[in-house]
């Protein structure tokens, strides 16, 4: 794919994909009030990334305005990448969710943690608790760590 290295290819990817959802999850995090059309954030990364490839193959000068260097090499220019989606895919997100409505909460109920309720646990023997088995789990491990050693 034209990379100098497998690392830069990988980091290439990563600047593509984890940093924006990085924002929408981060987003998402911070408030419930994201709506559905929040993931534009998402769609107007991909075309702005898209542009932002293609501008910097045509014209290897313009790596001085992305990665505020024109002597930038591939690692800080895909940090730089990741940067500006992540900063795209926020900004579009929350100005999509200030201008579009909220889903109610009843439609968030199941899908939210803090709207839905939250079931009561009955008693259980000791045999059935994951914390009995827990203990047992290390206290093997203990023993088989002093005979082994």
């Amino acid at each position: 794919m034209q990379s100098q290295s497998i690392m830069d290819y990988v980091q290439q990817l990563f600047s593509f994909f984890i940093a924006p959802l990085f924002g929408t999850v981060l987003l998402a995090c911070c408030g419930s009030g994201l709506p559905r059309l929040a993931a534009s954030g998402i769609v107007c990364r991909h075309r702005f990334l898209g542009r932002h490839v293609a501008w910097v193959k045509v014209d290897p000068q313009a790596v001085k305005y992305v990665a505020l260097s024109l002597g930038a090499q591939d690692q800080a220019q895909n940090m730089f990448r990741a940067l500006w989606c992540w900063l795209i895919c926020v900004l579009v997100t929350v100005v999509v969710s200030l201008v579009t409505k909220p889903k109610p909460d009843a439609e968030l109920t199941g899908l939210v943690y803090g709207l839905t309720a939250i079931p009561q646990e009955e008693r259980v023997s000791l045999l059935h608790r994951p914390v009995f088995w827990a203990v047992i789990v290390a206290i093997v491990f203990v023993i088989l760590n002093i005979i082994f050693w």
